[in-house]
């Protein structure tokens, strides 16, 4: 991330020698990174659903093109990368559904994987200008691509025997979807702004065959999963932007 806004700064003094005049602008380039928090039904906590509640809190990159059609009214192109923890809770009582048909307790070890979701939107945006602070508001559409995390459990009976292994394969999946957010940009020398922002991403996704792996010895209690799930997340974080 710290070589991505290097990088920024050389081209925003680049473009800065080049237009000058903040007035004159109509396109604005920004980066911007912070705190992910996802939405949707992989977000809530839910009985008898193994992906319920598996998503947790995270952090985002996302790069930013506008290009204004009017002073107030312009088009903005956004893609942006996701990286959320995996909260194994869901699965462990799964697994547990698993050890009570055996009878038996047991205890956990487990090792997750992240959650991944990427997103490339396009829409209108519209600005209003206070001297040089502005304010920003979009709605987009485009497409996401999401990565289910893996979780892998190793589960030891407190009689002994057998242990018992839950494995989550991970799986991805693609979907069209929508944004929208807003941004308030503050001047900080020429045409480099600082910029606050947040947005909310989301799309109805299929989880198609996603396979849960259940196995003791000669027992085999794995399943698949295949439902369409509402998934999102709400970035909130800061960044730097450069008219010209």
């Amino acid at each position: 991330m710290k070589y991505l806004f290097s990088s920024f700064i050389l081209l925003s003094s680049f473009l800065s020698n080049v237009r000058s005049q903040a007035q004159d602008t109509r396109s604005f380039l920004s980066v911007t990174g912070g705190y992910s928090l996802p939405v949707g039904e992989l977000a809530r906590e839910k009985l008898d659903d193994p992906f319920a509640g598996l998503t947790g809190s995270g952090y985002y990159g996302q790069a930013n093109y506008d290009f204004r059609l009017f002073p107030w009214l312009g088009l903005r192109l956004s893609g942006s990368m996701n990286l959320n923890t995996t909260n194994s809770g869901p699965i462990l009582d799964k697994a547990n559904s698993y050890a009570t048909l055996l009878n038996e307790t047991f205890t956990w070890q487990s090792n997750v994987s992240k959650w991944k979701l990427n997103a490339a939107m396009v829409g209108p945006a519209l600005y209003i200008n206070m001297n040089r602070v502005q304010l920003e508001a979009h709605l987009q559409g485009g497409k996401i691509w999401a990565e289910s995390p893996s979780v892998k459990l190793i589960g030891t009976s407190t009689s002994g025997g057998d242990p018992v292994t839950v494995d989550l394969v991970h799986a991805t999946t693609t979907a069209y979807g929508f944004g929208a957010g807003a941004s308030i940009r503050f001047p900080i020398a020429g045409n480099l702004y600082f910029q606050l922002g947040g947005d909310v991403i989301g799309a109805k996704a299929d989880i198609k065959n996603v396979t849960i792996n259940a196995k003791r010895g000669t027992f085999d209690f794995s399943e698949k999963i295949s439902e369409k799930r509402f998934i999102g997340v709400v970035n909130i974080g800061a960044g730097l932007g450069i008219a010209f």
